[in-house]
């Protein structure tokens, strides 16, 4: 049912205070919300994809999936608030110390890439901040504010955490068995023009995550399609987008689907095996669900899935995790994928 926005933002704000979980989201360049909430804490795993309700999944596949049935649904359109222009946002400063691991890690997945002959891998780091008398509506407000082409969320369980954010990339959306999907890859600072050029390293390596997307879903897939490469802004970035679409065949379903697709190279590296065993071993921290997918799954009708990137999860004691990442290639610079982190995170930090 839809609700005006401020008893939308009351209902969020008492399941927190209540610690009952539920998960509130706009999608891309819409002013519809849409929220469900749970009565009791129960945790509710997806093991087969057929429930209806809100998936959240993390990086490791291994790892469980937690489900928000949709038995609780509330709607909202988006309302412009004046937000404090005075309140500016604080720089959080970097420190030596995290800059020279991420330099070595890149160094690192270089000299794996070049020894194993191997065109990709991503390595991710993760960043705490102080975030002093943490606003839960005030934050999600400005993401919603900030983000307006991006898939935006505040989700909550109290076995589990508190997690918020923007992503630019949608995973796969399923009707019937017609689906679509996404390769990203390239990445440049928004300068006020959409109208950019792209180097050959990042046409490059665009077309070959596009092509190894296209190789795993060739055989489980009827009809299947690219299209060109087109630049798509999230936040203050820019990067480098390719739609993919096609009908699944008789023996594929959505669990199978996303068995293929997941992780993407825009996430993970390629090929998977060898670019996930990589990041296990050398990165210093769980990623847990950054990196991994969410979104409303309805079996009968409609389902969108999008990655997990441009997130936080917040802490007790007035902190947030903040986690971002880059794709590494044989031609990485070490500084720049370094000074690329640092602009990912200032996209998040920019709500504090």
């Amino acid at each position: 049912s839809l609700i005006a926005f401020s008893d939308f933002l009351d209902k969020i704000a008492q399941a927190y205070k209540q610690n009952l979980p539920f998960v509130a989201y706009r999608e891309p360049n819409v002013t519809k919300l849409t929220a469900f909430f749970q009565e009791n804490d129960t945790l509710h795993l997806a093991h087969d994809f057929e429930s209806k309700g809100f998936v959240f999944a993390p990086f490791d596949t291994k790892d469980a999936i937690v489900l928000i049935p949709d038995t609780h649904e509330l709607q909202t359109e988006f309302e412009a608030q004046a937000v404090d222009s005075a309140s500016r946002a604080i720089p959080f400063p970097e420190t030596a110390a995290s800059k020279e691991t991420h330099i070595n890690l890149v160094d690192e997945a270089k000299t794996f890439l070049i020894e194993n002959a191997l065109p990709k891998v991503v390595i991710a780091r993760s960043k705490t901040i102080p975030v002093a008398h943490f606003d839960l509506l005030q934050t999600f407000y400005r993401l919603l504010a900030k983000y307006t082409a991006a898939t935006v969320y505040v989700w909550y369980h109290p076995k589990v955490g508190l997690w918020m954010g923007a992503t630019p990339e949608m995973l796969v959306t399923l009707v019937g068995q017609h689906f679509k999907t996404m390769s990203l890859a390239g990445t440049q600072v928004y300068q006020g023009d959409m109208e950019v050029s792209w180097r050959s390293k990042e046409r490059e390596e665009q077309q070959l995550v596009t092509d190894y997307v296209v190789s795993k879903l060739k055989d489980k897939t009827l009809q299947l399609q690219a299209g060109k490469p087109y630049t798509v802004k999230a936040g203050t970035l820019l990067h480098l987008r390719t739609d993919i679409q096609g009908e699944l065949s008789k023996d594929m379903d959505l669990k199978s689907l996303l068995n293929t697709v997941h992780p993407t190279p825009a996430v993970c590296g390629y090929p998977t095996d060898k670019a996930k065993a990589f990041i296990f071993e050398k990165e210093q921290f769980d990623r847990s669900f950054y990196t991994g997918y969410f979104g409303r799954l309805h079996p009968t009708e409609k389902t969108t899935l999008y990655v997990n990137l441009r997130c936080m999860q917040i802490l007790a004691n007035d902190k947030a995790r903040i986690y971002v990442g880059g794709g590494i290639t044989q031609k990485s610079k070490p500084q720049l994928e370094w000074e690329e982190t640092v602009a990912k995170c200032n996209t998040m930090q920019a709500v504090f």
